[in-house]
């Protein structure tokens, strides 16, 4: 076993890994490799990046691309490897022999690094070239600048060095006969060491590569690894990996390394020959069909807290972005609340620069990750968008989920470098539109703290929505990501309890109110506070945030076999589903209108269905019977047809006459909405209020009370997460005004 000591993320997917291994430390000498191995898993086959004899540590540079290499990089420190054999391959000809050029293109740059540093040790002249798809993809080139007489970068995009490739910066050299090399070293990809060996040979330079074929063991028992060089079988793992590449069978080599494409073998992903975006013509976008979302099967997931859907895979994502006609007009942008430059981040998705993606992302939303998976894009971005006038919209929510999803595995929290305003904001609540506040705000240079009357952040987030729909580990991560810019949370305090909105306003220069609208709505009815009864802002309360659906659970909840939800919204739907993941074997959801007036999500609607939720349209709830001692017996009923449409457009639902019935019952779950919490509001009368008990703010959200600004549910009432995270962004830009001022 093989202590990791350090894990640091270099690059996207690219992780540098530092392990304990003394007699490989020992042994090693510049150009060997290791074969890597876990339980299950394949040998794989990793360059020796460095080595501390003193420490007995080495270090490997890692590209997450099969399940292998994912489930090593996924190891933090402290944990262990439990396969590391080696050094083994040949060591690189290290000699002095005066101008040398090295060119690392990608991961190859971490393989380069060693034989660049040795060859510099030697007293060489030593010129070094690397590339990379966009900045975030070159790596160590801090590290290859102490010893490089000359370092140049290049980028595809142009956000490093120069733009292009690592041929660009190596013909001018090849074609100035005073700063032509003796010998050139190339590790990279099959293509680009292929060009590059193209490119010297008219100059008659000698050009070695290192190569990185598929191998099981790395002794030569396999014979997996080899190669045709000078028309002669060789073994890569003995006789190599480095070879003259003017003598290499590169085409042979590039079909060999195609054979288990997409595993950890297919480590080396050339750009040069990647076709790009801006070749794909409107017809052939528009004859891509629209990308499915994989899921669980439907009767094991009612079983379970697992998320619902998978996600999709990186080859999905592209091709999905790439259905992206990239309208002049951009629709789907107006059709997004907080703004998102969607267009953007989707030409660079369908590039395959989800950094890049995630960097344009991060900018316009706080929480990608939650709003990929409960955002309703159906009716904002998606409604927008021109593929759905004839066809099917580009899935925009998966996009969404997809480039956050990779983000989080893949890069570290963003930490800008932000000039302090010396002004403070707090804001209460740390729901979607108090984190969206915050994360506005603290990249504008302003200090905020978030006032949270929970013991943990999130808010609905947390409480409301069920881990099968947005795993709490998301929240945590989004949180994470604002701590990560300077975001201050303090825990246990109610606001208009432990401190009041003027006491808050003695302190801060401004402040958000995002608290919610907490307060469930019941509609009196006879037998409503029968045991067994509940509200779903309890119900989901002690399922999601104190967790009672797992084993072991302090908070108790009461089950039986089977549950009524009164209700037709995403709430609705979200305690139904939970209620059957928690044992009932008949689960109901009764709704006084008719499927078509349902407010829920179809995405929801569709997996209740598949889950085995049973669907009364056009019934309302008149009374809930019990027994003598107390609990739910039955639930009595009444059919209800539609009539004129109500202030909220949709039609009225009215009862029918003698068309009472009996449903039998053990848990009743009321889900018909919720009303303003008067907790904060209470102890603050300059705040206005409506009618409705919600809190009255002007078009820039400013309340009554001047520097006291409002949003999300406590002004709307009843509202989605993004319309809360909306407001929480317009508010931040009017904070950051009025603090100007």
């Amino acid at each position: 076993m093989f202590e990791i000591v350090e894990n640091s993320i270099i690059a996207p997917n690219v992780h540098r890994l530092i392990i304990k291994a003394p007699r490989v430390a020992k042994s090693r000498k510049p150009g060997q490799f290791v074969i890597v191995h876990e339980e299950g898993g394949e040998r794989i086959p990793l360059t020796i990046a460095d080595e501390n004899i003193e420490n007995g540590t080495i270090t490997l540079i890692i590209q997450a691309v099969g399940e292998g290499t994912k489930q090593i990089v996924s190891k933090q420190a402290g944990e262990f490897i439990r396969d590391i054999a080696g050094p083994l391959g040949k060591a690189s000809e290290i000699e002095k022999v005066g101008k040398v050029v090295c060119i690392g293109g990608g991961v190859g740059t971490a393989v380069l690094f060693p034989l660049a540093k040795a060859l510099a040790a030697a007293g060489n002249d030593l010129t070094t070239i690397i590339g990379g798809r966009s900045e975030s993809f070159v790596i160590l080139k801090d590290e290859l600048a102490v010893f490089s007489t000359q370092l140049k970068i290049t980028t595809e995009d142009g956000s490093l060095g120069d733009k292009g490739f690592v041929t660009g910066p190596l013909a001018e050299i090849l074609e100035d006969e005073t700063r032509r090399p003796e010998i050139i070293y190339a590790i990279g990809p099959v293509p680009m060491m292929a060009a590059i060996c193209e490119q010297t040979r008219p100059y008659g330079v000698k050009t070695i590569v290192s190569l990185n074929p598929i191998m099981v063991d790395g002794t030569g028992m396999c014979g997996g690894c080899r190669v045709t060089v000078a028309n002669k079988v060789k073994f890569a793992c003995v006789d190599g990996p480095e070879f003259d590449g003017h003598e290499v069978d590169f085409k042979e080599l590039a079909a060999r390394q195609r054979q288990y494409v997409g595993h950890d073998h297919d480590r080396h992903k050339c750009r040069m020959d990647a076709v790009k975006i801006e070749t794909i013509s409107i017809k052939e976008r528009m004859a891509i069909p629209r990308a499915h979302m994989p899921e669980q099967d439907a009767k094991i997931r009612a079983t379970n807290f697992t998320e619902v859907n998978l996600g999709i895979s990186e080859e999905v994502a592209i091709r999905e972005a790439q259905r992206c006609l990239n309208c002049k007009t951009r629709p789907c942008v107006s059709g997004c609340p907080v703004g998102v430059r969607i267009p953007e981040y989707l030409q660079e998705v369908a590039k395959g620069d989800f950094a890049a993606a995630a960097k344009i992302l991060r900018e316009d939303n706080a929480l990608p990750a939650t709003t990929g998976r409960v955002c309703p894009q159906e009716s904002q971005c998606e409604q927008k968008c021109v593929r759905g006038k004839k066809g099917d919209a580009v899935a925009l929510g998966w996009l969404e989920r997809f480039v956050a999803d990779w983000a989080a595995q893949n890069l570290k929290p963003e930490v800008p470098c932000i000039e302090k305003t010396g002004k403070k904001v707090a804001i209460i609540g740390s729901g979607p539109g108090g984190l969206t506040a915050a994360g506005e705000l603290a990249r504008r240079g302003h200090d905020v703290t978030v006032f949270e009357a929970l013991h943990t952040a999130g808010g609905v987030l947390r409480y409301g929505i069920p881990e099968f729909r947005l795993p709490k580990n998301i929240v945590d991560h989004e949180v994470e990501n604002l701590v990560a810019l300077g975001v201050k949370f303090e825990f246990n305090v109610i606001i208009g309890q432990t401190l009041t909105i003027k006491e808050i306003m003695a302190e801060f220069d401004s402040c958000f109110i995002a608290n919610g609208a907490g307060l469930p709505i019941f509609l009196n009815l006879p037998g409503e506070n029968l045991n067994g009864v509940y509200s779903s802002n309890e119900y989901l309360t002690r399922v999601n945030l104190m967790n009672a659906y797992k084993k072991g659970s302090a908070t108790p909840i009461v089950t039986g076999p089977t549950t009524v939800v009164f209700g037709g919204g995403n709430t609705a739907m979200d305690s139904a589903r939970t209620a059957k993941r928690m044992g009932s074997e008949r689960v109901i959801l009764a709704y006084r209108r008719g499927r078509d007036e349902m407010p829920a999500r179809l995405e929801e609607v569709i997996h209740a269905e598949q889950e085995g939720i049973e669907f009364m349209f056009l019934v309302a709830p008149l009374s809930i019977g019990g027994t003598e001692d107390g609990w739910v017996e039955n639930v009595h009923l009444q059919k209800m047809e539609l009539g004129e449409p109500d202030a909220s457009g949709r039609r009225r639902p009215v009862a029918i006459e003698g068309s009472e019935f009996k449903v039998e019952a053990d848990i009743v779950i009321m889900s018909i909405g919720t009303t303003s919490n008067p907790l904060l509001t209470s102890t603050c009368p300059e705040l206005e209020l409506n009618k409705w008990g919600n809190i009255v703010v002007d078009e820039k959200q400013m309340s009554s009370m001047q520097g006291v600004f409002a949003g999300g549910d406590i002004v709307r009432g009843g509202a989605t997460v993004i319309l809360a995270m909306g407001d929480g962004k317009n508010a931040a830009q009017s904070i950051h005004d009025y603090l100007q001022k």
